[in-house]
Formats: structure tokens, C-alpha cells, sequence
């Protein structure tokens, strides 16, 4: 599907969650736990089921998170290492300090946040939040989609 430019889609929306990591954790130990533990127990709500449309985790930090660590031995043996980590001026502007953004999209404000007001969500999901993630430093950012190429 793709809108004209100056026109918000009105057959989705989309919650973003800047992620930060528990104190303690690394990046790899926060990133390990989210896409496998937590996304596992996530995925289990029925009303998750019902209610996301498309689930997407982004994560940050170096390259060396995202690449099998024989591939990364491999590049820093020959190559100029230094694009394996995340520059702090990376195109000139400050690195971000968030270590992930949940995205989630769903037919309306209400159906996803019904997701975190669920009962279940609080009985299962919200207590394995304090395994990985720090809640009080993470932010939320609900938005309006302009897709202009798809």
C-alpha cells in the first residue's frame, strides 16, 4: 500500500517502546532474553493473538549483536573493524542509548493498549519484564503511519 505523502493511513497504527536494558545486563544478555524468553511468553496472549497486527523488535548496539561471532572474527581479520561497533557520531549525529524499540501495529490505539491493560498480560507477561528491561526508563511513542514507498 502506498499513500500520498501528506495522507496518515487509517487501516493501521503503530506503538513504538524505547527499550533499556535492566542494570547489570549487557547488550547481548538483553537482546538474547528479548528476542527468545520474553517474545516466546509475549506471543502466547491470546489477546496478543488478537490484537497486534505485526510484532517487530529493533535492536541497538554493535553489528557483532546481530552476526555469528565466527562472521565477525572473520570481517575484523580483514577488515577495518571499526563499522562493528556503533560510532557515537554515526552520520554526524549522537548515538542513541535506547537498546531496542518494540514495534507494534494494530487497527487502533485501543486494541493495543488493551494488550498491556489485559489481565493475562499483567499476570504473565509484566513480571518477566524486570528479567531484562529497566520499565521506568523505557518511553512510549504512539504513532500515525505515512507510508510513502512499501
Amino acid at each position: 500500500m502506498t499513500t500520498a505523502p501528506d495522507q496518515i493511513r487509517t487501516d493501521r497504527v503503530r506503538v513504538l517502546l524505547f527499550m533499556k536494558r535492566k542494570d547489570g545486563s549487557t547488550p547481548e544478555e538483553f537482546s538474547e532474553y528479548w528476542r527468545t524468553t520474553h517474545a516466546k511468553l509475549f506471543m502466547t496472549l491470546d489477546i496478543v493473538k488478537s490484537n497486534v497486527l505485526k510484532y517487530e523488535q529493533v535492536r541497538a548496539g554493535p553489528l557483532r549483536l546481530f552476526f555469528p561471532k565466527c562472521l565477525c572474527q572473520i570481517l575484523q581479520a580483514h577488515t577495518d573493524s571499526k563499522w562493528l561497533s556503533v560510532p557515537s557520531t554515526a552520520m554526524g549525529l549522537t548515538a542513541s542509548e535506547w537498546d531496542g524499540v518494540l514495534i507494534l501495529d494494530g487497527e487502533s490505539f485501543e486494541k493495543l493498549f488493551a494488550v498491556f491493560g489485559s489481565e493475562e498480560y499483567q499476570r504473565v507477561v509484566a513480571p518477566d519484564e524486570a528479567n531484562f528491561v529497566d520499565r521506568a526508563k523505557c518511553q512510549l511513542l504512539p504513532v500515525g503511519l505515512v507510508t510513502v514507498i512499501e
